[in-house]
């Protein structure tokens, strides 16, 4: 918990405004993290904040995230139940809701309610749970596809550096998350 904390103060004194926290349940993917309510003993210095849901069955975690009071939460479609229900749940709670893809997942899993219906899209650029992989370059033809059948946030997470956040830019992305190459100082 101290090494997260002293990250978000780190993020605070850098004038950052939104922190991205992934959440692993090892059973969508071998990422195991702390949970929301471990996240609820660390000061996160009012950054706004991104969760996103990398478990088995993402809507069964939203009531989780609600002291943590999220801007936006982001499920995995690859196991979840139903995409509507999971954005209402979320917005049940008053929060954004978000859908998220892997690297190997088509733009067309994604239910076509549920597309009108979500605030942004997350697309990995990396296997799940895989920090300081290589960008998988697929991920360029996966935004391409998506911003001609939706004009919302494109957020593209994994592998992002200078280089490869221009590529996702120019491909139609709006936002992207970046930790590794962050923490690196390469960007």
């Amino acid at each position: 918990m101290q090494v997260v904390a002293a990250k978000l103060l780190a993020l605070k004194e850098r004038k950052i405004e939104r922190v991205h926290f992934d959440i692993g349940d090892g059973l969508f993917s071998d990422l195991i993290t702390i949970s929301p309510a471990d996240l609820q003993e660390v000061d996160t210095a009012k950054l706004k904040m991104d969760i996103h849901l990398l478990v088995d069955d993402p809507t069964e975690w939203v009531e989780e995230c609600v002291a943590l009071n999220p801007s936006r939460v982001i499920g995995q479609i690859e196991r979840m139940g139903s995409q509507s229900l999971f954005l209402e749940t979320v917005k049940s709670y008053g929060f954004k809701g978000g859908l998220a893809l892997s690297i190997t997942t088509p733009i067309e899993e994604i239910e076509e309610e549920a597309l009108k219906n979500t605030k942004v899209v997350l697309l990995l650029a990396v296997p799940a749970g895989t920090s300081g992989s290589k960008f998988d370059e697929r991920v360029l033809g996966k935004i391409k596809e998506l911003r001609k059948i939706y004009a919302g946030s494109i957020l593209v997470d994994g592998g992002i550096n200078e280089q490869t956040y221009k590529q996702i830019i120019e491909a139609g992305a709006t936002e992207a998350g970046e930790n590794s190459s962050y923490w690196k100082g390469e960007l």
